[in-house]
C-alpha cells in the first residue's frame, strides 16, 4: 500500500506523469474557485455560517472559499497572486460600480449584473505610432513583490499546499481583443499585421520583465507558474490554426522558454474551448500543464486526449461537463466525476478541478457532488 503523501508531493509527483497516492484536487484557484453567489448558496446548503468570502477576482466575481469547504473538498493547493503596482489602486465608483484598471481598460458592472464588462478599450483607435508611445504600466515595479517571499515562505511553513503562481496580465491575444475590443482585434489579424505582430512584441517584454522580477524573488518557492490565452470556442479554434501557429506560437514558446530559465516550476497554460487542434503545439512550446480541459467542447474527449497527448502533458481540470454541472441532478455528477477520473487518472498527469470557474446559479447539491465525488474516488 502507498505511503501517504502530503498535498504537495501529491501534486509534484501527478505532474512528473507518476501515479500519486491520490488524485490531486485543486479548488478555488484563479480558474478553479466559484462566483460569489454560488459560493453563498454553498454556505447555506451546507449549514454553515460566517461572513461574506473575500472576493479574489473582481471581473469575474470568484471568491477564496471558506477554508471549511477547501478542506471538505480536499483541496491540495494554494494559489498566490502577484501585488498590486505601487502607485495603482482598485477605485470601484459606487454609483455607476465602475473601474479602471492599470492598462486603463474601464470595467462596468451592469444593473443586478454578475459580472463585468468592458466599457472603453483604451487602444480602440491607435495606430502603429500610437503603440509604439504608449506607456505599458511598469512590469519591473517593486511594489508587484512587495512581501511576496515572507507570504509564500509562511504557506510554505504551516502548510503542506502545492503553490501556483497567478500571472498579472491576461494572454497575449487576450490583451490585444482586451485592449482594443474583440472586432478590431479580428480587423488587426486581417488586414493590419504589422499592428498585431509589434502588440504582441511589446507584451512578449513585458511579460519577461514581469516573470523575470517575479521569479528572480520567488522562483524557488513556488511549484506552477500560471500563464495562459483563449485559443478555443465551443466548436473550434478561435482563428485559423496556421495563423496560430505563424503568428502567436513563436510568442508563446518564447515566453515558455524564459520562464524556465529562472524556476525549476511547472507551466500551466490556460485556455478555454476546442484546442484539441494545437495541443502538439503547446507541448512543442514546452508547456506542461492544460487548464481548463473543456471536456464539452468539439473534440474534447477525455480518453482520447489521455491517449494521444497524455505521457506529455497534464492536464489540470476536466472533472465535469460544464453544462451537466447546471443542469444535470447529483447523481449524473457522480457519474460524470467517475468517469472522467477514470480516464484522466492512470499513469498520473492530471489534477482534478471544474471546467474554469463555477457559475454564480449552479445548484449548490451539484458542486456537492462533484468535489465529494472526487474526494470518494480519488484513490
Amino acid at each position: 500500500m502507498m505511503v501517504e503523501m502530503t498535498s504537495r508531493e501529491r501534486v509534484l509527483t501527478a505532474l512528473e506523469h507518476r501515479e500519486p497516492d491520490k488524485v490531486p484536487i485543486d479548488f478555488g484557484g484563479v480558474h478553479t474557485s466559484l462566483h460569489d453567489h454560488a459560493h453563498r448558496n454553498l454556505m447555506q446548503f451546507l449549514g454553515l455560517d460566517g461572513p461574506d468570502a473575500p472576493i479574489q477576482e473582481i471581473c469575474q466575481q470568484i471568491v477564496y472559499p471558506d477554508r471549511r469547504i477547501l478542506q471538505l473538498f480536499g483541496a491540495d493547493i494554494i494559489g498566490v497572486y502577484p501585488k498590486p503596482a505601487s502607485g495603482w489602486k482598485l477605485r470601484v465608483d459606487p454609483v455607476r460600480d465602475k473601474w479602471m484598471d492599470e492598462w486603463g481598460t474601464v470595467w462596468v458592472r451592469p444593473r443586478d449584473g454578475y459580472f463585468y464588462d468592458i466599457e472603453e478599450h483604451v487602444m480602440k483607435n491607435f495606430n502603429v505610432d500610437d503603440l509604439k508611445e504608449y506607456n505599458f504600466p511598469d512590469p519591473r515595479n517593486r511594489g508587484r513583490i512587495e512581501g511576496l517571499r515572507e507570504e509564500i515562505g509562511k504557506i510554505r511553513e504551516r502548510t503542506d499546499k502545492a503553490i501556483i503562481f497567478f500571472n498579472a496580465s491576461w494572454g497575449l491575444w487576450e490583451s490585444l481583443w482586451l485592449l482594443r475590443g474583440f472586432e478590431q482585434a479580428y480587423v488587426d489579424i486581417a488586414s493590419n499585421r504589422k499592428f498585431v505582430e509589434k502588440f504582441f512584441e511589446k507584451m512578449l517584454w513585458w511579460s519577461e520583465a514581469f516573470w523575470d522580477t517575479v521569479l528572480s524573488e520567488v522562483g524557488d518557492l513556488i511549484d506552477v507558474v500560471q500563464i495562459g490565452d483563449d485559443l478555443g470556442t465551443q466548436r473550434g479554434p478561435v482563428f485559423n490554426p496556421e495563423l496560430y501557429r505563424s503568428l502567436l506560437k513563436p510568442f508563446h514558446k518564447e515566453l515558455v522558454r524564459f520562464i524556465k530559465t529562472k524556476t525549476d516550476a511547472k507551466v500551466y497554460f490556460h485556455t478555454c474551448g476546442s484546442i484539441y487542434w494545437a495541443i502538439e503545439d503547446f507541448i512543442d512550446c514546452g508547456i506542461d500543464i492544460l487548464n481548463p480541459v473543456q471536456v464539452g467542447a468539439f473534440n474534447m474527449d477525455s480518453k482520447i486526449l489521455k491517449r494521444e497527448f497524455g505521457e506529455n502533458i497534464s492536464f489540470w481540470g476536466g472533472g465535469c461537463d460544464n453544462y451537466l454541472l447546471l443542469h444535470g441532478k447529483p447523481a449524473d455528477i457522480e457519474n460524470e466525476v467517475q468517469g472522467r477520473i477514470a480516464d484522466f487518472a492512470p499513469q498520473g498527469g492530471f489534477i482534478f478541478a471544474s471546467i474554469h470557474n463555477i457559475q454564480a446559479n449552479t445548484p449548490p447539491e451539484n458542486i456537492h457532488a462533484m468535489y465529494t465525488t472526487a474526494v470518494k474516488y480519488r484513490n
